[in-house]
């Protein structure tokens, strides 16, 4: 997933998308979430701001809104 006007088309801030979220190293543990920013660091990477809930079910469900490393988020779909 692209961080920068090239590979976005955008110039500035993007529209809110559907995307994965992933903070862990299990596969197994993405969750459904909005991509809401995109902002370059100090030290040259890039984060997004994105929205993501996860639980439900059995599980007390929890909503995140963070920004969080480009390799977390991956497009749905």
């Amino acid at each position: 997933m692209g961080a920068s006007d090239r590979d976005t088309g955008q110039r500035g801030n993007t529209a809110p998308r559907h995307v994965w979220v992933n903070v862990t190293r299990n596969p197994a543990h993405r969750s459904p979430g909005v991509l809401l920013d995109w902002r370059r660091c100090p030290d040259g990477r890039w984060e997004a701001l994105v929205a993501w809930a996860e639980g439900g079910g059995n599980i007390r469900p929890r909503a995140h809104l963070e920004w969080v490393r480009r390799e977390h988020v991956s497009p749905a779909g």
